[in-house]
């Protein structure tokens, strides 16, 4: 029998821009804002896709640009989501209203860029999706990996801050109420950092009062590994909500769905 291995292949990132109306968008236009960031970006019409010189990754034989591409069906007909991408937007209350509203989605996916370090990634998605927001007015981003929605008027406002890293688009920070007796009965966790190539981060605990503290903590987390990689590693300790607090780290598979590698972290 085979044994599933610890760990978190990268995994190619997909998000999904929702419009109120059929959209028609100048690949053109997008690909003036981007070279404001990537002035080596270029745009192959035939292939739909973005490439980025300035973003060299490692190939097989050699190194080539970071490629990111947008998918469209004939008739850009919204596809419904699951359950889900609804029960878990904390940061933003309107987003099943808004979602409710559109008909039409185009997908974005890094499809050549998985080998990255995780800010570059992170800031070529980000810069991608901003420059297609100006220019088209979708009213909502699918995070796919992250299993949420994003306002994209509130994501282009958080992008004027040039020290901006849009985490927030790959991963969320959920909240569970679950039976477990001898570990605690909130569960928190966080979703999307597997797409990256990380461990994701899970945390039971019984303390409701605590829920905004663990929720801040867990994201110091995230930022944390997407800056400096997977070095987290069994039986390591993080800095609980005090200074004092030492958390013991252990990588297991995930509780929650999708099934993948995380960090689970030992409130004591």
């Amino acid at each position: 029998m085979k044994h599933k291995k610890i760990g978190n292949a990268p995994k190619i990132a997909m998000f999904k821009l929702l419009y109120t109306e059929k959209p028609t968008i100048d690949m053109e236009a997008v690909l003036t804002e981007l070279h404001k960031v990537y002035p080596n970006a270029s745009y192959d019409n035939d292939a739909n896709v973005f490439i980025f010189p300035d973003c060299q990754i490692e190939l097989k034989n050699g190194t080539g640009p970071a490629q990111c591409v947008v998918l469209r069906t004939e008739d850009d007909q919204k596809a419904e989501l699951t359950d889900a991408y609804f029960q878990q937007n904390w940061h933003w209350q309107e987003a099943e209203e808004a979602y409710a509203a559109c008909k039409y989605e185009i997908v974005v996916t890094d499809f050549l860029s998985r080998s990255l370090d995780p800010r570059i990634r992170i800031v070529l998605v980000q810069q991608l999706l901003a420059a297609m927001i100006k220019v088209s007015n979708p009213q909502v981003i699918v995070s796919v990996h992250g299993q949420k929605l994003l306002d994209t008027q509130a994501f282009v406002e958080d992008c004027k801050d040039p020290n901006y890293i849009a985490l927030d688009l790959f991963i969320n920070v959920r909240l569970y109420n679950v039976e477990e007796t001898e570990q605690g009965r909130l569960l928190m966790d966080t979703v999307g950092l597997h797409a990256l190539g990380l461990s994701d981060l899970q945390i039971f605990y019984n303390d409701d009062s605590l829920i905004d503290s663990i929720a801040n903590r867990l994201w110091d987390y995230a930022y944390y590994l997407a800056h400096v990689g997977e070095v987290i590693e069994d039986g390591n300790t993080v800095q609980g909500l005090e200074e004092s607090q030492k958390w013991v780290c252990n990588k297991v598979f995930s509780v929650t769905e999708p099934e993948r590698t995380v960090l689970d972290i030992k409130v004591s």
